[in-house]
C-alpha cells in the first residue's frame, strides 16, 4: 500500500499528535489531508484512532502484561503502533489478525528499524495468542481497578463516580462512554424544515430520525462524512448533539432582543440563538482568540445568519451594556461528552476541575453586570460534575441574591429542579449536560 495513502500510518500519526496535546478531531483532520485518504480509508483511520483512544487503558494493560518494556516508557511512535495494532487485533473482526500485525510492523521507525520491527512483531503476535487468557482485575477485590482497566477510564474518574453513583451505575456510565456516538444534526430552519431534511437524507439511504427531545435536531445514526455533503456547505444543518441543542431553548431569545454568548466558539449555540430569533435582533458572540472567533464567523456565514457580531475578548473581564439574555456556556471538564471526545479521559486530571471552577466563577462574576433587570442568565456545561454544575449555581445564588431560578420550558426532559436540567448519559441515554436558567429580579 502506498504509504502516503495508508490509513494505518495516518492513524498512528494522529495518535502521536493526540499524545502531543492535539485534540482528537483536529489530529484526524490533519492526517486525512496529509495522507489524501479515500472515504473508505478515512472511515478505517477514524475507527482505529477513536477506538484506540477509547480503550487505551485495557490495551495498555494487555501490552504491559506481555512485554518487558512498559508501554509508558516506549518511544511515542512505537507506543502508538502497538496500541493501534492491538486495537485492530482485539476489536476489529473484519481485519485479519495477520494483516493487523504485518501492517503494524511495516510502520516501524526507520532508526533501529530491524530491532524495533522485531519487537513490535513479537509483542503483537504474543497478543494474538494470549490476550484472551490474561487475568484481569476482579470486581470484588478492587472495584476501582476493575472498572478502570476493564472499561478503560482513569482511576480518579472511576473513584469519584463510584462515590456518587455506586459501582453498577459507574460501570453503566463507563460502558456508554465507550460506545460509538450517534451523529446528530441541528436543522437550520432558516433554510429548510426538519421534515425536508429528513427526506433528503432518506433519499440518500441515510437513516434520519427525529430525536426524542430537541425539536429541530435529527439523528443520522453513525453515518459519517456528512460534512462533505453539499447540504452541509450550503448551510442546511449544523453538527450539534441533542443535549447541547436544548441550551438555546433555555435562553428562549426573541426576535429583536440583544443577546450575549460569552464563550461562543465554534458558534453552535450562537447560530442556534439566531435561528430561534429568525435572524432578527443582535447577538454578540465572544471568545478568547481570533482563530476561535473566526470559526464563529465562518459558521454564521455558512448558515446564512447576519445578526451575529463576533469579538475577541475574555468572558471574565468583558464590559458592555446590559443585554436581554446572556448565555455562559462555560469552559468545563467535558466529562459528559466522553463518547464524542474520548481523549478527554486521558487529558483531564481531577485537579483540573478545581481550576475550572475558579474560571467559571470569574466568568459568572462578570456576567452579573451584563444582564439587565428582568433579563435572563443561562449557565450551561457539558459535564456531569456537581462542583461545576449544581454547586456552582448554589454558590452563585448565595452571592448574588438579585438572581433567582427561572422556569425552563415545560417540555424540557427530566428537569428535576425548577430552573435546572441535569442530563446523565447512563440514565437518560444522551450526552451529559447541565443547563440552569436564572432571572435578574433587581429593579
Amino acid at each position: 500500500m502506498n504509504r502516503k495513502s495508508n490509513p494505518r500510518a495516518a492513524a498512528v500519526e494522529a495518535l502521536v499528535k493526540i499524545e502531543g496535546g492535539l485534540f482528537i478531531q483536529d489530529a484526524l483532520n490533519q492526517v486525512i489531508i496529509k495522507y489524501k485518504l479515500s472515504k473508505n480509508n478515512i472511515a478505517l483511520t477514524t475507527q482505529i484512532v477513536y477506538g484506540t483512544v477509547r480503550m487505551q487503558n485495557l490495551i495498555d494493560f494487555y501490552l504491559n502484561y506481555l512485554s518487558k518494556l512498559k508501554v509508558e516508557k516506549l518511544n511515542p511512535k512505537v507506543r502508538c503502533i502497538l496500541r493501534s495494532g492491538a486495537y485492530q487485533i482485539i476489536y476489529l473482526d473484519r481485519i485479519p489478525v495477520s494483516a493487523a500485525v504485518n501492517e503494524s510492523v511495516k510502520l516501524s521507525p526507520s532508526k533501529n528499524r530491524r530491532r524495533i520491527s522485531g519487537y513490535i512483531n513479537a509483542v503483537l503476535r504474543n497478543l494474538v495468542r494470549n490476550y484472551q487468557n490474561i487475568p484481569l482485575p476482579e470486581l470484588d477485590s478492587d472495584p476501582v481497578e476493575y472498572i478502570s482497566i476493564n472499561y478503560s477510564h482513569p482511576k480518579w474518574m472511576v473513584s469519584r463516580w463510584i462515590k456518587r453513583y455506586g459501582v453498577d451505575n459507574t460501570i453503566s456510565f463507563c460502558r456508554i462512554n465507550n460506545k460509538i456516538p450517534r451523529v446528530d444534526v441541528r436543522v437550520n430552519t432558516l433554510k429548510t424544515s426538519v421534515e425536508q431534511l429528513k427526506n433528503y437524507f432518506t433519499a440518500k439511504n441515510i437513516d434520519a430520525m427525529a430525536v426524542k427531545y430537541a425539536p429541530d435536531v435529527i439523528t443520522l445514526g453513525t453515518s459519517s462524512q456528512i460534512i462533505e455533503d453539499p447540504y452541509f456547505s450550503a448551510g442546511y444543518y449544523y453538527l450539534q448533539n441533542e443535549s447541547s441543542a436544548l441550551t438555546a431553548y433555555a435562553v428562549n431569545p426573541k426576535a429583536g432582543e440583544v443577546v450575549y454568548d460569552l464563550c461562543a466558539a465554534p458558534g453552535g449555540k450562537s447560530t442556534h440563538l439566531a435561528q430561534l430569533m429568525n435572524d432578527q435582533g443582535k447577538i454578540a458572540a465572544v471568545d478568547q482568540t481570533e482563530e476561535r472567533v473566526q470559526l464563529i464567523r465562518e459558521n454564521a456565514r455558512r448558515l446564512g445568519i447576519s445578526i451575529i457580531k463576533s469579538y475577541v475578548g475574555d468572558a471574565s473581564e468583558l464590559h458592555a451594556l446590559p443585554a436581554d439574555k446572556v448565555l455562559v456556556d462555560a469552559p468545563c471538564s467535558g466529562l459528559g461528552v466522553l463518547r464524542q471526545n474520548p481523549d478527554i479521559k486521558w487529558r483531564r486530571t481531577e485537579e483540573d476541575i478545581n481550576d475550572l471552577v475558579e474560571l467559571q466563577r470569574k466568568i459568572l462574576n462578570n456576567a452579573v453586570s451584563l444582564v439587565k433587570p428582568g433579563g435572563t442568565l443561562v449557565y450551561s456545561t457539558c459535564t456531569t460534575e456537581p462542583e461545576e454544575n449544581e454547586n456552582m449555581i448554589r454558590w452563585f445564588l448565595h452571592k448574588y441574591p438579585q438572581f433567582k431560578l427561572a422556569d425552563l420550558p415545560n417540555w424540557f426532559p427530566f428537569s428535576d429542579k425548577r430552573g435546572m436540567l441535569s442530563i446523565i448519559p447512563f440514565v437518560h441515554g444522551i450526552d451529559g449536560f447541565f443547563i440552569c436558567k436564572m432571572e435578574n429580579i433587581s429593579n
